[in-house]
């Protein structure tokens, strides 16, 4: 019996309080893997406190036993007569989670937030995209992309030249900072410092609830399936991608000038190519 299954033979006997949160569950079992138990208090209208109790009466040992669960049983469905083998499964497996993690990704781009982050792009005379450790592929990708659209960005692979670069920020300039956790601590120092020195921060992090997400002026929430089976935080670096390639398609084609700055860019190096 999934854990599904059990909140709907067990129903009836929930308080009010607990039939609040299963509603939610059941509404949309998919999302509860991804998010935190704030987040759940906060959509099913109840306490954290509340959450715990519940996952202890159905046995489990806490809200993260909770989320492992729900994401085995919307896993989709084996391959019971055995025409799949392992290494497909696997693959099938794998291309689930990852269209997930862009479907919830698309799910929590905020119309509003998105405007507001694109409007910065547009007048910011500098930005600067940090990162620490295996997200830096991200923003240094988003740091070309922006260039080549003629909007001025840079990034940089070293912590202590990021760092510094970022001591050359003025109030005028834009800092975005992607993080998985939001709570890599030279980013978190460097939240900071944006605060103290009135500098605007865009943060993207998997959790809205984090001390980056919590300090930054904007902050969009990307998705990540792969964390609930690793002991640690495993970053997916698909979801920050696919965000700041939106922001860079979106940017691109709202002004002929920026394509033609693509393909001025893409002429330049073509001498490169085969």
């Amino acid at each position: 019996m999934s854990i599904i299954d059990k909140l709907f033979v067990d129903y009836a006997n929930f308080s009010t309080v607990e039939m609040k949160i299963a509603d939610y569950i059941i509404k949309s079992p998919q999302k509860i893997p991804n998010m935190t138990i704030a987040e759940l208090a906060e959509e099913s209208q109840v306490s954290e406190a509340s959450i715990s109790r519940f996952c202890r009466k159905l046995k489990l040992v806490g809200f993260h036993a909770l989320k492992i669960e729900l994401a085995q049983a919307t896993l989709p469905e084996t391959d019971e007569k055995g025409t799949l083998s392992a290494y497909q499964q696997r693959l099938a497996h794998i291309q689930a989670n990852k269209l997930a993690e862009v479907d919830q990704t698309f799910q929590q781009l905020d119309e509003a937030t998105v405007s507001l982050i694109l409007e910065k792009f547009r007048t910011a005379p500098r930005i600067i995209f940090l990162a620490y450790g295996n997200t830096i592929p991200v923003a240094m990708d988003a740091a070309y992309r922006f260039n080549q659209i003629g909007i001025a960005a840079s990034a940089f692979d070293i912590w202590d030249t990021a760092a510094a670069y970022l001591l050359t920020m003025t109030e005028d300039d834009l800092v975005v900072i992607i993080s998985n956790s939001g709570e890599t601590r030279p980013l978190i120092q460097a939240a900071h410092y944006c605060k103290e020195q009135h500098l605007y921060l865009i943060a993207l992090t998997n959790n809205r609830q984090s001390p980056i997400a919590t300090l930054a002026d904007l902050h969009v929430t990307t998705a990540t399936r792969e964390r609930l089976f690793q002991k640690d935080y495993y970053f997916s670096r698909i979801s920050a991608m696919l965000v700041m390639e939106t922001f860079f398609l979106l940017l691109a084609f709202e002004d002929p000038e920026r394509l033609e700055r693509i393909r001025r860019h893409e002429q330049m190096i073509s001498d490169s190519k085969i």
